[in-house]
């Protein structure tokens, strides 16, 4: 039987091998269902493959992963069959590097994959391996007093991660967090952005999310915490959460919400309705009730790369409502144009709002 050392690797392997799958020129709808059968039989396939692609985006970084290439040039996609970024020795060909010891149904070559495209994605899966490796040296050592898992969103991005005591976090837009479950405490550290917090019951670890200086301990509920530089924004769904700072610990219970500023934290009973409105967005949507027209496009712009600018400060405090698909700008700017006195210009990198003669 094997030892629990060895499925962990043999897991890291297939992630590994499902990366480069995923990074090449051949991925088609079967190999989609395939992927996401495989993501959803076990919670640490998921897990695997968020920590590699966490990796290797920060490994991008990294000059080891870069031999060949003039400092300060990351490789781009796609450029794996460029003997600078890719040159294995004579002792690793194709048939002969370790990544093609591991073998599995599942991520057999497509007929159309070339000899070349077979080379190009065990030659990726092993740089993706190493760039876990390399990213784990690495990333202790950034971080200096805090070691654990980091799990992040580029912007527009969603994700749930299953943690191994049994809890869960769904990271909003262009969020990060670090992980470390330890045998007194469960910590994570919320770097930036927002995250939702299924908590696991377990008394003897409290769970204890840190947010610059502000700290917000549960032992089992779910709540959610949004910062914005080094404040906070703390919805309680279940159960009661402790919202410590510089001042004295302030208690939430579900239906709470709380918001920093600097040293003072203002809390608010808010109806269930609206503490759903704060996280709506776990199902995609941004919802605007009476909100300013400066807000929403805040709001607007932490979901989106193209940003949307306010030219004209006179139209700013246009009051609007509605619910919108946060990916989703072309309905919101609709409404503004048909039923505000606002003019949209595009370009391909922005969006400009101005008042209408």
């Amino acid at each position: 039987m094997d030892s629990e050392a060895t499925k962990s690797e043999r897991v890291e392997e297939l992630a590994s091998r499902w990366f480069a799958r995923r990074q090449s020129a051949v991925w088609t709808d079967a190999d989609r269902s395939l992927f996401d059968a495989w993501l959803d039989e076990h919670p640490a396939h998921r897990i695997a493959y968020i920590r590699l692609d966490a990796a290797w985006n920060e490994a991008a970084r990294l000059k080891a992963l870069g031999a060949g290439v003039p400092p300060g040039v990351i490789p781009p996609r796609g450029s794996w069959g460029d003997t600078r970024f890719s040159n294995p020795t004579s002792a690793e060909t194709p048939e002969t590097h370790p990544a093609a010891a591991l073998t599995e149904g599942d991520l057999s070559p497509s007929p159309r994959e070339s000899r070349g495209g077979r080379r190009r994605g065990r030659v990726l899966a092993v740089a993706a391996s190493a760039a876990l490796t390399l990213c784990g040296g690495l990333y202790i050592y950034s971080t200096g007093l805090f070691s654990g898992t980091r799990y992040s969103t580029r912007v527009g991005g969603l994700d749930t991660v299953p943690l191994a005591d049994g809890s869960h976090v769904t990271l909003n837009t262009d969020s990060r967090i670090r992980v470390a479950l330890e045998a007194k405490e469960r910590r994570v550290d919320l770097d930036r952005g927002e995250a939702f917090f299924d908590v696991a019951k377990d008394p003897a670890r409290p769970f204890i999310v840190q947010a610059g200086d502000k700290r917000v301990v549960a032992v089992g509920t779910q709540f959610s915490v949004r910062r914005d530089r080094n404040d906070i924004r703390v919805a309680v769904t279940e159960g009661k959460v402790r919202v410590e700072d510089a001042a004295s610990p302030v208690v939430l219970t579900a239906g709470s919400v709380a918001r920093t500023a600097n040293t003072e934290v203002l809390v608010h009973e808010a109806a269930g309705a609206e503490v759903e409105e704060l996280l709506s967005w776990r199902t995609g949507y941004v919802v605007f009730r009476d909100t300013a027209l400066a807000d929403a496009v805040a709001e607007f712009n932490r979901y989106n790369t193209r940003k949307i600018i306010i030219e004209d400060p006179a139209i700013a405090a246009i009051r609007i409502g509605g619910n919108f698909r946060s990916n989703n700008t072309d309905a919101f700017l609709w409404l503004l144009q048909s039923g505000f006195p606002v003019t949209v210009e595009e370009t391909h990198d922005q969006v400009v709002l101005k008042r209408r003669p």
